[in-house]
């Protein structure tokens, strides 16, 4: 192959993962000091710098696993998860799996509840973490953790779901919450995460476990006003 074609295939393959990072770190704001690093069977905090570009091509490309720490030295966060996943997860797959279709009308009954509270279906990303759902809620610019977290517990208590984890957590914590970024290999499992497009329709067993970036595209971020209004509107208090 001619050298001059060959440069250019490489730049433009750099140009995609660049944008492929832009969309993923637009959604997946966390500090931008430390970030955790998983290493022999656990992870460890790593100070000076958060997701780069660098360990953003090392964790889509299962060379390491990296997870954000969301709180801001303001008590802020960007973006809210609720957890849904299934109980005692380190059974394997094969006992995991008959539980899924219960995890799944559960997080479909939280979507409900965020779209009667004035949320719309493109304010939510669903991610398989092969053990459960995760269902995220981000915001166009920050939003202070212990409002967020207040908010999110109302959901689920209106939902009938207040013993499910979410996050924001430990929003007196000076990093918050270690969160686990998406497309990796879930250790329980041996499977790797992905994006939903569609939870209806989603066949766990047959997935394709490909990152697919194209449904980041579709995600709109939050009014950060919509906390305040819930607050107002249901006399919710931190």
């Amino acid at each position: 192959m001619d050298s001059k074609v060959l440069r250019k295939d490489t730049v433009a393959e750099e140009e995609i993962w660049r944008y492929r990072y832009e969309i993923f770190t637009h959604l997946f704001k966390g500090r931008n000091d430390v970030i955790a690093e998983h290493r022999d069977g656990k992870y460890s905090s790593v100070e000076g710098a958060g997701l780069t570009f660098e360990r953003f091509l090392d964790h889509v490309r299962m060379n390491e696993t990296y997870a954000c720490y969301n709180k801001s030295d303001e008590g802020t966060v960007n973006f809210g998860l609720f957890d849904v996943d299934v109980s005692d997860r380190d059974r394997g797959w094969d006992a995991i799996l008959p539980e899924i279709e219960g995890k799944r009308k559960e997080t479909s009954l939280i979507m409900k509840t965020l779209i009667d509270m004035g949320l719309e279906r493109q304010n939510m990303l669903l991610e398989f973490p092969t053990v459960g759902f995760h269902l995220f809620i981000f915001f166009a610019s920050p939003v202070p953790a212990k409002a967020l977290k207040s908010l999110m517990g109302f959901v689920l208590k209106r939902s009938d779901l207040e013993k499910m984890p979410f996050y924001p957590r430990k929003v007196d914590a000076p990093w918050g919450d270690r969160i686990q970024l998406p497309l990796r290999i879930n250790r329980n499992t041996s499977k790797r995460s992905n994006f939903i497009h569609d939870l209806e329709s989603f066949d766990p067993e047959h997935y394709d476990s490909e990152p697919d970036f194209s449904v980041l595209e579709k995600v709109a971020p939050i009014n950060p006003a919509w906390v305040l209004n819930m607050f107002d509107k249901y006399g919710l208090q931190q």
